[in-house]
């Protein structure tokens, strides 16, 4: 078998900096959750995935153990607390105390605002800001149970700080989150537990793709990015894995953009 190789995104990372670590990322099993599931593995951490289906879980957690490491994949509807909780303690009970946890599950479709039902509102709020509350509450419970600190990062987007046209409910979910991570980020200093956001602009995933018309992404990277493509699930590694190492123990509350520049105002040239 050959030995899987670290992304030469990572490779500036020791190969045991997670080692003795636990990581749970919620939607670990496509995008950029799965990108930061095998980067974790790579490095040395136990990885745990979870999301409504096993289907793109089980060959993710194969490679997890193909680098060395354990792996644990486990069902979740985010939105559901209940479902959250035996998530949580499914990976307890198989990997041990989890000491990172990793907000990723997202959800998301294009429609104006003023045709957005009831139910496309819930669901996408419901998986992005409700999801990644409950996850972060339960995950948090057993931190500060504990008292050995720990690391939440969950996954915002640009659209959260800006207008997000026909994506109303996904900026509004993701502004949340944000709040929600300088909010637990204050109460938990405490207990030594950080929490950040890592806010993605436009990445090229499947997810993605599929919501954006066709031209679309060419568009985005001709008016509204200062880079010359779209990022890629690759580009959000490095940062994550320094906010989850002890070299940004001072770093929490803090709102972090992979974005390729998208923040920025428009150049007059």
């Amino acid at each position: 078998m050959t030995t899987p190789q670290t992304p030469p995104s990572t490779d500036i990372f020791t190969d045991d900096l997670f080692a003795g670590e636990t990581v749970l990322i919620t939607g670990g099993g496509t995008g950029i959750g799965k990108e930061l599931s095998l980067a974790f593995a790579d490095h040395g951490a136990d990885v745990a995935i979870a999301s409504r289906s096993m289907e793109h879980l089980a060959p993710v957690a194969d490679d997890i153990e193909s680098r060395g490491v354990d792996s644990c994949a486990t069902t979740v509807d985010v939105r559901e607390p209940d479902s959250v909780d035996a998530m949580v303690e499914t990976v307890i009970s198989e990997l041990g105390e989890i000491s990172i946890l990793i907000n990723n599950a997202g959800a998301n479709f294009l429609a104006p605002a003023e045709s957005l039902s009831e139910n496309g509102w819930r669901s996408v709020v419901g998986t992005i800001l409700d999801g990644t509350a409950y996850c972060t509450f339960a995950v948090g419970e057993h931190m500060i149970a504990e008292g050995n600190g720990g690391v939440i990062l969950s996954m915002g987007a640009t659209n959260s700080v800006r207008g997000a046209p026909y994506h109303a409910h996904s900026g509004a979910g993701k502004a949340g989150v944000h709040n929600l991570m300088q909010s637990v980020a204050a109460e938990w200093a405490q207990h030594g537990i950080r929490a950040n956001t890592v806010a993605p602009g436009v990445i090229k995933t499947d997810g993605i793709m599929e919501v954006m018309e066709a031209g679309m992404g060419e568009q985005v990277v001709e008016t509204d990015l200062a880079a010359d493509r779209l990022g890629t699930p690759e580009d959000c590694v490095p940062l994550t894995l320094f906010l989850a190492s002890d070299a940004a123990a001072y770093v929490t509350g803090a709102y972090f953009a992979v974005d390729g520049g998208q923040l920025l105002a428009p150049t007059p040239f």
